[in-house]
């Protein structure tokens, strides 16, 4: 039981690893210490249990936002907050454990170079299995400790996230490795020497990236960000709905004041669910939009999240559409990757829950598309949680797009560390995939990402704000 507490503290120390503190070192505190007690565990039984503790510390502290969606003023639902808040790091617990079951059962000889990269392996292997299986929930993989040192971050761009959580470990598991190893000290002088110089050598190759793209911005496209900032308990009342629709057409209309070049075209970008189905169907609101649209000296387009509703399929969709200036529907992508038990219920078809909680949940869309746009400019639509999934952000069966819209609604967690920690994310699918990110939140925090992964402008939560800025491309694009 001691054992257990101390692991378990490990583990969340080491979850300060993650936004918004970003405190990298307790990682290697963190998995030096899970490498000591798995080496010493006296089976594997027990470096299961070990494991287990250890990764119930990291997600229980890093995760413990996840319940706030259920504190919403009125929810109905609030008694089942202890259920969310140990739910998630109780299942995602067992991805560690497994892997640390596996590397006891086939290392038996523990504190040598050899263990010491199976250990690197073995959680690797699990932290890429937690994020595949089950629709997959890669949330605070250990990689995510880099966003604050840019040159170390941009490895991802030699093939994503996985690949630095892979060498964060590696690195973050070496002081206990050379602390208990039974090598010589000759051996562990160059093992030093190896770790140190791959630090070395990723953190120049990183910085040379950075130099060597300078990001430029294109002439030709301005974007406007719109934060709304509108409390998700105020979000859908009947009588908030004209109003909070009528503060974003405020939020986006042309500032005349600006000295602009009238030859560019415009994008505006609303949040997740900015608009409901009701007042598409409205023509008064389609009309406002237009006539916001067309307050700008040019072509101007509205790419905003949507609750829609096809009669034809009798179905919900949470979707991006894209409105030109005639306020005609020129795009519609429905969300693909649905978030379980929030957007849809698993296994619904064996387990009909829907009367019980009241939900029947969400169509899914078909897939990553690249939306085209009449100036030549194309885009990939991602919203809200679509945007973590690392070498999931566009249609590889399409030309490359010229960057990527998030739309997200992180008002559910405002106050709490989840809207840092989804920002983070979508950083480093900005470097993975060499675009820019263009993200709206209905609440913190809205940003101009650029493709390096450093943001252009942003405002933080609980701000109710616009932002203008021009796009950012790598200077070799």
């Amino acid at each position: 039981m001691k054992n257990f507490t101390i692991i378990f503290a490990l583990g969340a120390f080491a979850s300060l690893a993650m936004a918004p503190t970003n405190f990298w070192p307790a990682l290697f505190v963190g998995l030096s210490g899970l490498y000591i007690f798995i080496c010493r565990a006296p089976s594997p039984l027990k470096a299961a249990i070990t494991g287990f503790a250890f990764s119930l510390g990291y997600f229980g502290f890093s995760l413990s936002w996840i319940g706030n969606a259920l504190l919403i003023e009125d929810n109905p639902y609030w008694w089942a907050w202890p259920i969310a808040v140990s739910g998630l790091p109780l299942a995602l617990s067992i991805f560690t454990a497994a892997g640390c079951y596996i590397y006891k059962a086939i290392c038996k000889n523990h504190n040598n170079l050899s263990t010491y990269l199976a250990f690197t392996i073995l959680i690797l292997a699990s932290e890429y299995a937690r994020g595949h299986m089950f629709t997959g929930f890669p949330w605070n993989l250990y990689g995510y400790s880099w966003i604050d040192i840019l040159p170390i971050a941009q490895i991802a761009a030699l093939l994503d996230i996985y690949l630095l959580t892979a060498i964060t470990i590696f690195w973050a598991s070496a002081p206990a490795f050379l602390l208990t190893s039974r090598h010589s000290r000759k051996i562990k002088a160059i093992s030093l020497i190896i770790i140190l110089t791959s630090f070395a050598i990723s953190y120049a190759w990183g910085w040379q990236r950075i130099q060597q793209n300078p990001i430029k911005h294109s002439p030709d496209y301005e974007i406007i960000v719109i934060q709304p900032n509108i409390k998700q308990s105020e979000k859908w009342k009947i009588e908030n709905k004209i109003p909070n629709f009528k503060k974003q057409i405020e939020l986006s209309k042309y500032n005349i004041e600006r000295n602009t070049d009238n030859n560019i075209a415009y994008y505006i970008v609303w949040p997740e669910t900015a608009i409901s189905q009701d007042l598409l169907s409205s023509k008064w609101v389609i009309k406002s939009i237009s006539d916001m649209l067309k307050s700008y000296p040019n072509e101007a387009y509205l790419i905003t999240g949507a609750l829609r509703y096809e009669k034809k399929s009798k179905s919900y969709y949470n979707s991006i559409i894209t409105i030109n200036n005639t306020g005609t529907t020129i795009h519609i992508y429905n969300k693909s990757h649905l978030v379980p038990f929030g957007e849809y219920m698993p296994l619904s078809n064996i387990f009909d829950i829907a009367p019980i909680v009241g939900f029947t949940g969400f169509k899914e869309g078909s897939g990553r598309v690249t939306l085209e746009l009449p100036e030549g400019i194309s885009f990939s639509p991602l919203i809200c949680y679509e945007i973590i999934f690392p070498g999931k952000t566009i249609d590889k069966s399409s030309p490359k797009p010229n960057f990527i819209v998030n739309v997200t609604n992180d008002a559910w967690y405002e106050g709490s560390a989840g809207p840092y920690q989804h920002l983070v994310q979508s950083k480093f699918r900005a470097i993975e995939s060499g675009l820019p990110i263009i993200r709206s939140a209905n609440t913190g925090i809205s940003a101009i990402i650029t493709p390096l992964g450093y943001t252009q402008n942003h405002i933080n939560q609980s701000i109710s704000a616009s932002i203008i800025g021009k796009l950012p491309t790598l200077n070799n694009k």
